[in-house]
């Protein structure tokens, strides 16, 4: 599966001292949450983007708290600040039935596909 974040989006964050990265080993089970636990005490403008390197029996990183701000949030989605998102949404009853008959074509690529098996598991 591909990271849906782009890579320049970590790259912004790190030009301002985020995310945290942790290149030790560490488990998904029990040292990504208390991580995350510990981490999420507070405020939440003090949740700082996590970046777990190396996850155990895993060949990709794990990423927490990417868009945990409506600042990283807008950073993401490549604007200033999110109230400039309201240019996007539709306005009035027109323009909204207009954008519901996209919705089939949405939803047909990413309803999950059916996948074939040899023989079921209690055979």
């Amino acid at each position: 599966m591909t990271s849906r974040i782009p890579r320049g989006f970590i790259e912004r964050l790190e030009d301002e001292g985020q995310p945290l990265r942790i290149a030790a080993p560490v488990s998904r089970e029990l040292e990504i949450p208390e991580t995350i636990d510990r981490g999420g005490k507070g405020p939440l403008e003090m949740y700082k983007a996590t970046v777990f390197e190396k996850v155990n029996e895993f060949s990709m990183p794990g990423a927490n708290y990417l868009l945990g701000s409506a600042r990283r949030m807008a950073k993401a989605l490549s604007v200033d600040h999110l109230g400039q998102l309201d240019l996007c949404i539709p306005q009035g009853m027109g323009a909204l039935l207009e954008r519901g008959t996209e919705m089939p074509g949405v939803l047909g690529e990413i309803a999950p596909r059916p996948q074939g098996v040899g023989r079921a598991a209690c055979c």
